[in-house]
């Protein structure tokens, strides 16, 4: 009697322990997914095929009007060219001069963070096709975002002139998303105080 109790109870340990690993690992993975942020980008070639999905640790918003930054101790003028700098990891924004000089430090809400990973990841990024045209006129248009990814800087909305030379951006609607996301950002970071 005694042996089929301790054949009983250690058959219940070994099934319940091998339960709490299994659940162990699916939370794991479940954190790490939303955790990562991971775009696939373009190939370098200009192929078709897609590439492996980059992970994603920075996206930069450039140019970031005078208006913005007026309630800060420097002044706009002295400041020249400036960007926000996200970590998605974290969601700290940095506000950067053109000598990387960092001039102040905010923080994404929880709200806000999230939202970010939900549009980058699992997202790809598209090159658009070249317009066939007689001419292309010198047309230049900035990103509206760039993406950090494995080393890698991807400019989005980029435009090197009016046949769409060089144009990246997230493929189908979250390239719209991603712009409307972009400038919320831009124009309500002064508010976003870090907890």
């Amino acid at each position: 009697m005694t042996k089929r109790l301790a054949l009983l109870t250690g058959t219940v340990c070994l099934i319940l322990g091998f339960q709490n690993c299994s659940q162990n690992s699916l939370q794991t993975s479940e954190m790490a997914s939303l955790n990562d942020v991971s775009v696939a980008l373009p190939p370098s070639g200009g192929g078709e095929s897609a590439s492996t999905p980059a992970k994603v640790t920075y996206v930069e918003i450039p140019n970031v009007s005078d208006s913005v930054v007026e309630g800060l101790a420097a002044k706009a003028s002295e400041l020249g060219q400036y960007r926000l700098v996200i970590a998605t990891d974290s969601g700290r924004i940095q506000l950067v001069d053109e000598v990387n000089t960092v001039i102040q430090e905010r923080c994404l809400p929880a709200g806000s963070l999230s939202e970010l990973k939900t549009i980058l990841s699992g997202s790809s990024v598209c090159a658009a096709p070249v317009k066939e045209a007689d001419m292309c006129a010198m047309r230049y248009k900035p990103a509206y975002a760039s993406l950090y990814a494995n080393e890698t800087r991807v400019n989005l909305g980029e435009e090197k002139d009016s046949c769409g030379t060089g144009l990246k951006d997230l493929c189908g609607g979250l390239a719209d998303v991603f712009q409307a996301y972009v400038s919320h950002v831009r124009n309500n970071w002064t508010a976003m105080n870090c907890e």
